[in-house]
């Protein structure tokens, strides 16, 4: 007589829950996974696909081909019965309420971007976090451009059509100037001839710096690169609100914008923000030294969604498959009857496009900038794309896009 296997339900499909999945032994649990998404999206190359350097379906994975030996359930978890020990959820199709059990749960269920309660963030900016986001900024490139070029505007209106703002210094504001700047440099110059010189890409950061987290001589080369560029680099300046128009910066000042990105600090989940009983430090939820939440055994939360550490470890990805490689690993001792391990963090270093073939690697024992970095930056990239096909058809989006130019088309 066959024993059951304890009933393992893990929510959300990115880095953290993702990487834990492709590790772990078939024949340990009875594995049912939840999210409203169904791919796996390798979020590192998302800026690239804001401008069409790399195309978007060359940087996700669908979760049934690759997982295609466990349930999938395509829906969103909405909360969760501790006592009766289900997941309720909703499908992401028709929105039909449904219940799973579950022995073991895993909360993988990331981020989303935060407004801080800044006035028209959510109603006028453009957020660099989904495929759906990176589609978006595509075409509102594209249709500015379009609008700009009718005639009979005035030239303080083209100005201001042609004026693209991404609020934060991080990585993903720093990447998402740099691709936009190459896009107009390259494709949009010979498209728009007339109109791409006057185009205007403005970097706003609240911080002494961009990339905080990165080197101060690193940080120092992205700003003067940026500068020779002609991307403009405010530094220290706050953002109070985001009209239709225009900007409204808490030292007074406005500036007028066709487009913008907001691209600075995450918030927790809806999921995350309803969830009772559970030890939540600053919208994540508090685990111990084996990514178990405390207080609970056989709940576990990794990735974005979970404060780790003291300071918690920092939400990238980095740190996301980092967890989720551990947690395949304790969960296959676990069902084996071994003793897990303490989880341990050992960064292996970061990197940043910076735009013109440029880019940032800031290493543990070693930091350099320029051509170099971008050719490791794209290699190292390369070879973490999960599957042989994306790692094929992100090789050839960049020779083609090389050779061929990308493409311009708007829908």
């Amino acid at each position: 007589m066959s024993v059951a296997k304890p009933r393992l339900v893990v929510l959300g499909t990115g880095f953290a829950g993702y990487s834990m999945l492709l590790r772990l032994p078939r024949d340990l649990y009875d594995v049912t996974l939840i999210s409203p998404r169904n791919y796996f999206l390798f979020l590192p190359l998302l800026p690239s696909a804001v401008t069409g350097t790399v195309e978007l379906r060359s940087i996700v994975e669908p979760v049934r081909r690759r997982l295609g030996h466990l349930r999938f359930l395509e829906a969103a978890a909405q909360s969760v019965d501790w006592e009766r020990r289900v997941v309720r959820a909703t499908g992401a199709v028709d929105g039909s309420a449904f219940e799973t059990p579950f022995d073991l749960l895993v909360i993988a269920v990331g981020s989303r971007p935060h407004d801080y309660g800044i006035p028209g963030v959510s109603t006028y900016a453009l957020r660099a976090a989904s495929i759906e986001d990176a589609r978006e900024i595509r075409s509102r490139i594209l249709s500015q451009f379009a609008r700009a070029d009718l005639p009979g505007l005035a030239d303080d209106e083209i100005q201001r059509l042609l004026t693209f703002a991404v609020v934060g210094g991080g990585p993903t504001g720093v990447e998402v100037a740099a691709e936009i700047h190459d896009l107009l440099r390259e494709e949009l110059k010979r498209a728009f001839p007339v109109l791409a010189p006057r185009a205007r890409i403005v970097l706003l950061e609240g911080g002494a710096r961009v990339l905080s987290q990165y080197r101060q001589a690193l940080a120092g080369y992205a700003e003067r690169h940026f500068r020779r560029e002609g991307i403009e680099v405010r530094t220290q300046t706050t953002v109070a609100a985001i009209g239709p128009r225009e900007i409204t910066l808490k030292d007074g000042g406005t500036l007028l914008y066709g487009m913008a990105v907001w691209a600075t600090g995450n918030a927790p989940t809806g999921f995350v923000s309803c969830l009772e009983g559970l030890p939540i430090e600053k919208g994540r939820i508090g685990v111990d030294d084996r990514l178990r939440v405390r207080g609970r055994e056989d709940v576990f939360a990794l990735g974005d969604c979970a404060a780790f550490g003291d300071p918690p470890l920092p939400a990238t990805a980095q740190v996301a498959q980092t967890q989720g490689k551990y947690l395949a690993k304790q969960l296959r001792d676990r069902a084996r009857g071994r003793a897990a391990k303490p989880f341990r963090f050992r960064p292996v270093g970061m990197l940043a496009y910076v735009g013109g073939g440029r880019a940032l690697a800031d290493l543990p024992h070693s930091q350099w900038s320029g051509r170099g970095a971008w050719i490791f930056w794209r290699s190292v990239y390369l070879t973490k794309l999960v599957s042989l096909p994306n790692k094929a058809k992100v090789l050839f989006d960049w020779i083609k896009a090389a050779l061929f130019g990308r493409d311009l088309s708007r829908f």
